[in-house]
This record gives structure tokens, C-alpha cells and sequence, in this order.
């Protein structure tokens, strides 16, 4: 490592590198199997952040666990490579990556990325309006493939993401028709009438959700788009862990990340309509600046169509986690959780029936 920091730092040698470096570990939750450790590492009044990657069989949560094949949705180098290519840095319209000082190839067999240390404010503080900002750089950069620019072939790119990652997400769905699990008090309190047929419909029509979105215009896309990868950048929007890039749908990363602003307790529930109008706006208009010929209707389909099939999950994780008596969910506890988690559950509900009035879908 004392080589890395010297050729990032530009120190004298290895020898001075180590007496001078400052190491940070960094908080980050052991979720993604292929991020072996984060740091970060000051000389003076400089810093980076050095993120490992590497492929382990073990680690992290069983459902993301890395693929050693370029084609496997979670490919445990494709953050390198994106960086590497250097994809990243051909994004316009003020979005962008943080500036990547060092790839570097580790003995162990891992790979180092030595990035900017972002100093801006995290997504997770924004106000909804800075959303709306942080929506249309997205709109920009994703106009442009949809406008014309030809949209990258390389084979480590993600394709089909979000079918391979809702293959994973079947595990309590069979407690939406337990009534035992719906009767729990801190269920029962937010679902006096539990909407069974309207949650089982969620993933009853989810291919249908699917390839609604595969007849949308293809963009290239970040796939892992919530306030927490999201940085102010100057004037414009800064995006970490790219590990997910590829080819997803128009609308696609605006439509998670609306509802995951509220299910990492980033924004307010009660806020929800205002976060997705907010962003909604912001996309739409950012297409427009790319030169997309996008309605705004068909970025509401896109976004509702995204929610709708990616997060049929919520609920049966909810009476899951109730069922079993956990004390925490999502890292919080219970009852603070479904404060935020239970009103997102009727918001996605009132997506699935804007879908089938966007798309002309008789249920």
C-alpha cells in the first residue's frame, strides 16, 4: 500500500509515503461481498479514498454475493472497469464520478481504487428540491444515449440487472396470505385491512412490469442509484459505487431512488409524493436538455414501472421480519422502521395502478 499512497500523493518513496499517510477506516455496511474494506487516507492537507475489491465466495449478504464472469450481474470488477474504460468520465450534463487517481493490482489477487475524497453534501442531507437538481444531471447524461449517442458494447457492462436481482427476492412471500402474520400489532397498526390481492398483484404481473421496461429506450445506467452514492459536485452531482453499470431502462435509477430515499430513512414518508414529482420534473427536464423527445407521462410509466417490480419485496419483508420477532429492520428498530417502511408500501400500491393507467392496462 505505502507504493500506492506514494504514487497518489506524489511522495518522495514508499519509506516517506508510510511515515506520512493517515489511515481511516471507513463505516460501511458489510452488504456487497465484493468491497473487501474502505479507507481514507490523508498526506497534509490531502486525501483519498482507497476502496478494495475482490471476490469471495463468503462474506456480505447472501443476496449479493459477487459472479467471477463479466456477465454475472454482480461481476466483482466491473467498478474497475468502468474506471478503467473510461466510460465514467465521458458523462456530460453534470453528472459525473469521483476523479479516480489509482487502479491499482494487488498481489492478494484484489484491485485497489484510489478515488476522490468527496467533500460535498451527501445525498442523504439534501432538501427534495436538491433531488430535483440531482434528477435532471441524471436526465441529461441518460438523454444523450436516448437521444442518439450510441450506448457502449463492452462485455463487462450489466445487462438485464434487475431480473437477476428480484430472482433473489421470493424469500417471505408466502406470509402475504398468513392472516396470523397480519394480525401483529405493529403490522396490523399501519394495515388494519390488509391489501392481500393488490400486494400478491405486485408480483403476479412483475414480468409483465419487466418487459415494460425492456420496451423503454435503453440508457446506460448507475443501477444503484440511492441518497447515499450521491454527492453535491460544484454546481453539479457526483455518483460513487459503480459496480452495477450497464444497460438498464429510461427512468430506471430515478425510479429507485425515490422510494429508496425513504427505506434508508433518508427523507420523511410523508414526504414521498413531493420526492417523486420533484424528481420526476427534474429527469424529464434533463431529457430534454440532452434533446430527448420524452413525455412526461412516459417518465411517471418509467419511474412507476421500476418501483412497482423492484420493491414487491417490501411487504412480505415487512411480515417477515414481524413474524420472527426481529428487533431491527434495515438497521433500525422495528417500529421506527415500518414509521417509514408501511406509508412507501401504499405509496408503491398507488404506482402499480398509475402503471396500469399510463400503460393502458385493463387489471
Amino acid at each position: 500500500m505505502d507504493d500506492e499512497v506514494a504514487a497518489v500523493f506524489g511522495t518522495t518513496s514508499a519509506a516517506a509515503a508510510a511515515a506520512q499517510a493517515q489511515v481511516e477506516p471507513l463505516a460501511h455496511a458489510a452488504v456487497a461481498s465484493a468491497t473487501a474494506g474502505m479507507w481514507r487516507v490523508r498526506v497534509g492537507e490531502r486525501s483519498a479514498v482507497v476502496k478494495v475489491l475482490a471476490h469471495r465466495a463468503t462474506g456480505g449478504h447472501e443476496n449479493w454475493r459477487s459472479g467471477e464472469a463479466e456477465d454475472h450481474w454482480y461481476y466483482w470488477r466491473r467498478e474497475a472497469r468502468a474506471y478503467e474504460s473510461g466510460l465514467l468520465t465521458s458523462l456530460t450534463g453534470g453528472l459525473r464520478p469521483p476523479e479516480c487517481h489509482l487502479i491499482a493490482e494487488r498481489d492478494d489477487g484484489s484491485v485497489a481504487l484510489w478515488l476522490e475524497d468527496l467533500t460535498g453534501a451527501p445525498g442523504s442531507t439534501w432538501p427534495v428540491g436538491r433531488y430535483r437538481d440531482a434528477a435532471r444531471h441524471l436526465g441529461r447524461a441518460q438523454g444523450e444515449f436516448v437521444a442518439g449517442r450510441p450506448l457502449p458494447t463492452d462485455p463487462w457492462l450489466s445487462r438485464g440487472w434487475l431480473r437477476a436481482y428480484l430472482a433473489q427476492r421470493d424469500r417471505h412471500l408466502e406470509r402475504l396470505d398468513d392472516p396470523a402474520a397480519w394480525r401483529h400489532p405493529l403490522v396490523a397498526a399501519w394495515f388494519p385491512d390488509p391489501p392481500v390481492d393488490e400486494l400478491r398483484a405486485l408480483r403476479h404481473h412483475q414480468d409483465r412490469y419487466l418487459d415494460l421496461l425492456d420496451a423503454l429506450p435503453p440508457t446506460l445506467s448507475h443501477l444503484d442509484l440511492h441518497p447515499g452514492n450521491l454527492f453535491d459536485a460544484g454546481g453539479g452531482t457526483a455518483a460513487i459505487d459503480w459496480a452495477f453499470v450497464g444497460r438498464g431502462a429510461l427512468g430506471e435509477d430515478v425510479g429507485n431512488l425515490v422510494p429508496d430515499a425513504v427505506f434508508d430513512f433518508h427523507v420523511p414518508p410523508e414526504r414521498l409524493d413531493d420526492l417523486y414529482a420533484a424528481v420526476a420534473e427534474g429527469y424529464q427536464a434533463g431529457l430534454q436538455d440532452a434533446g430527448a423527445d420524452v413525455t412526461p407521462d412516459e417518465v411517471r410509466l418509467a419511474m412507476s414501472t421500476t418501483m412497482v417490480a423492484k420493491y414487491s419485496w417490501i411487504a412480505p419483508a415487512i411480515l417477515g421480519a414481524t413474524s420472527e420477532d426481529q428487533e431491527q429492520l434495515n438497521g433500525r428498530p422495528i417500529a421506527d422502521a415500518l414509521a417509514s417502511w408501511a406509508p412507501a408500501v401504499h405509496f408503491l400500491l398507488a404506482r402499480a395502478t398509475e402503471v396500469d393507467a399510463l400503460s393502458g392496462h385493463r387489471p
